[in-house]
């Protein structure tokens, strides 16, 4: 296994990711500067068509090659997360998920999916219905069901990561947001998003949820958190937070402001 990380701009990114599995890529992950592709060893740098092309500016710098491996990791008590690549045996008492998305957010490797992962271990019931709004990859989803929730429906409002969660879940998925679920439907919400659009859409989490539900926030700074949510338990890891709210927590504005937060979606 190699890897190729290639400095891109972000308007560049949807096309440069769908030449990547075009030319075979194992998966994809985003860096600070570009995005980083697996290839497996049958496949040769040489072989990668697209490097002569428009993605390799020099302004930007040159693709940069790299062997290595990269290793499992364990996720509160129960899950052991790795890229489908590896074949590595599973921990007694762990389930394994397998990931290998085009983001941080989606390979279990962020801090802000870690939180709601183990989030998920402690409030998720057998058999309780789960909305996964934004669900990106599909991770949470996915952990979900080895958690033996019950009816899982997952949702992203970008055709990108549409693709990404069909290969990760077999539950109902679809492209949209909260305000397209009915009423009083899910006992868990999950909306690993960000501040500002949990905010945005604070009245449609408090719609969906059941009167004894839960909804677990995460997606958002210490220094910026949520401005319309009362978190029953909060839990960090780094500059990161994960709230746990109930149904009567939640308190949308009447009027939502859009320069609530920062424009950058993470602060």
């Amino acid at each position: 296994m190699w890897s190729i990380l290639i400095p891109s701009n972000p308007d560049d990114q949807d096309t440069l990711i769908a030449t990547l599995w075009e030319q075979g890529t194992s998966g994809i992950i985003e860096e600070p500067i570009g995005l980083r592709a697996f290839f497996e060893d049958a496949i040769a740098p040489a072989q990668l068509q697209f490097l002569n092309g428009e993605f390799r500016r020099e302004s930007i710098g040159p693709p940069v090659f790299r062997r290595e491996n990269w290793d499992p990791i364990l996720i509160g008590e129960r899950f052991f997360i790795a890229p489908p690549w590896l074949d590595s045996a599973v921990p007694p008492g762990r389930f394994r998920l397998n990931m290998d998305a085009a983001s941080a957010f989606g390979t279990g490797r962020h801090e802000t999916t870690q939180l709601c992962l183990r989030a998920l271990e402690k409030h998720l019931k057998p058999g309780d219905c789960v909305l996964d709004i934004g669900c990106g990859s599909g991770i949470l989803s996915a952990a979900a069901r080895l958690l033996n929730a019950g009816p899982i429906f997952s949702c992203d409002i970008h055709e990108d990561a549409m693709q990404s969660a069909r290969h990760h879940i077999q539950s109902p998925l679809f492209l949209g947001s909260a305000d397209a679920v009915r009423p009083a439907i899910a006992d868990l919400v999950l909306a690993n998003i960000s501040a500002r659009i949990v905010d945005h859409i604070a009245a449609d989490l408090k719609r969906i949820l059941k009167p004894a539900g839960l909804l677990i926030l995460s997606g958002f700074i210490a220094d910026n958190p949520p401005k319309h949510f009362q978190p029953i338990e909060e839990t960090v890891q780094g500059d990161w937070l994960c709230w746990i709210c109930r149904r009567e927590d939640i308190q949308p504005a009447a009027v939502v402001d859009p320069n609530t937060h920062s424009q950058d979606w993470w602060l």
